[in-house]
């Protein structure tokens, strides 16, 4: 592991390349743009249509260079159940040459694709031995507000100028950081008391008090295996129809509003409003009263819709012996990591995973919970940033499947270890803390670079 962590950063390191600028394909391929507007609403610089495959972008060096240690990067990123956007984000602008602006849409397509490969395993492991690694509780706590976090974090990105966005990452990773060391380094000092006291008999589960361990733990060790169901599938998939496409809708009626008279048919019609005649749009949004309510539902609908159904999660949640309290700790953290993962780019495993830790939950459980959490804020903000023309379409299918080979590399790689290593919890912690610090170092190193 150390090997790789120091192949890791000696190529990240050792490559900067000038930063990669697509914006001559607007003019090399003028008429596939036809249909677009002028800019994205409140950001720099052109947009990058769904419908647009730029090859060219697949065969610089500086795509080669970035499948390379982002290789490395996602079998360390799945082994620690942190999703990896805080490190894609840096790679993509170390080794792959993007701006901020492209990195951040980019880096949450990329930890989508890996996380699928991530689940696969999960829920493979856990039908192979009838154990579910995932706690589905956490997940329907989290998963709510993750995604009303994630629908105002794409909003916020595209009106902060890159050099915050660098300088956010650059904070949370820190604190993070400090957090999940401190994690591992106990742990690691309570194995090794264990171990020089073998004679002491192993407590069993039955006498564990409550009082001793963090609550999480407590409830995952008198709680039967859990199961997902239909309803959590439905409901799930709904709360992400939702925000997509209520966040796809809200910002391209923005733009046929605000358009000029010149283009404003073209804005108008969007591929992703197939379902809308533009001329319709158009009289919509010149219309005062109309389009206010037309901006003021597709904005708070979707967070009122994913808000109602958290509350009555947390209300079965308190009836099975969750406390209001944690509840409302859980939630407020999803809402949190979901804002950071649509506004620096950041998968949500970053924080998720550590912080079931420090509620308590098996280092496993933690990562597997993680990765499946992470599908949610990484599916929300990856649609979100397709349809409003935020993703370089190439790019993302090429470093996904790197980032899908590495994941699976990865995951495989946690549950050898949890089979071999099972009394030696910070060994798969130590993964997290090991991911956390090399996207802490390479986010440094892109600030300094962006700000001097």
């Amino acid at each position: 592991m150390r090997i790789w962590a120091l192949a890791f950063l000696s190529i990240a390191c050792a490559i900067k390349p000038a930063k990669v600028s697509l914006d001559n394909t607007l003019d090399r391929e003028e008429g596939q743009f036809l249909n677009q507007p002028p800019e994205n609403e409140n950001s720099k610089g052109p947009p990058r249509p769904f419908w647009v495959f730029d090859t060219d972008a697949l065969m610089s060096q500086e795509a080669l260079n970035c499948c390379l240690v982002m290789a490395a990067a996602g079998v360390l990123c799945a082994a620690g159940g942190i999703g990896g956007g805080g490190i894609y984000v840096t790679v993509l602008m170390v080794a792959g040459g993007l701006r901020v602006r492209d990195a951040v849409p980019l880096s949450k397509s990329v930890v989508f694709i890996g996380s699928i490969a991530s689940l696969i395993l999960n829920l493979r492991k856990a039908t192979a031995t009838r154990e579910s690694l995932i706690d589905y509780h956490v997940c329907r706590v989290v998963v709510p507000g993750a995604l009303v976090g994630t629908y105002l974090g794409v909003i916020l990105n595209s009106i902060v100028p890159g050099w915050a966005v660098l300088l956010a990452l650059v904070g949370i990773l820190i604190a993070i950081s400090y957090m999940i060391l401190q994690t591992t380094w106990q742990q690691y000092a309570e194995e090794e008391h264990l171990r020089r006291l073998p004679q002491l008999p192993k407590a069993s589960d039955s006498n564990v008090s409550k009082d001793t361990v963090p609550e999480v733990s407590a409830l995952w060790k008198t709680h039967e295996v859990q199961q997902y169901t239909a309803t959590d599938l439905l409901l799930s998939a709904v709360m992400l129809l939702v925000v997509v496409t209520g966040s796809a809708f809200r910002h391209h009626a923005i733009r046929c509003q605000i358009a000029p008279e010149a283009e404003r048919l073209k804005a108008c019609h969007h591929p992703s409003l197939f379902w809308l005649d533009a001329n319709t749009l158009m009289t919509w949004m010149q219309t005062p009263s109309t389009a206010a309510f037309i901006k003021v539902f597709f904005f708070a609908g979707p967070l009122i819709f994913c808000v109602t159904v958290l509350a009555c999660v947390v209300t079965n949640l308190v009836k099975i012996g969750w406390s209001p309290a944690l509840a409302l700790k859980f939630s407020l953290m999803s809402m949190t990591t979901g804002c950071l993962a649509g506004f620096v780019g950041i998968g949500g495993g970053l924080i998720f995973s550590p912080y079931f830790l420090l509620m308590g939950l098996e280092p496993a459980t933690a990562v597997a919970t993680s990765s499946t959490c992470v599908i949610f804020t990484s599916s929300s903000t990856t649609f979100q940033y397709l349809l409003t023309d935020r993703i370089i379409v190439s790019l993302m299918l090429l470093y996904g499947l790197v980032n899908w080979v590495s994941s699976y590399a990865g995951t495989s790689m946690v549950h050898h270890l949890q089979d071999q290593l099972s009394t030696r919890r910070s060994f798969i912690t130590g993964i997290v803390s090991l991911g956390v610090l090399i996207s802490t170092l390479l986010a440094v190193r892109e600030l300094i670079f962006e700000v001097f």
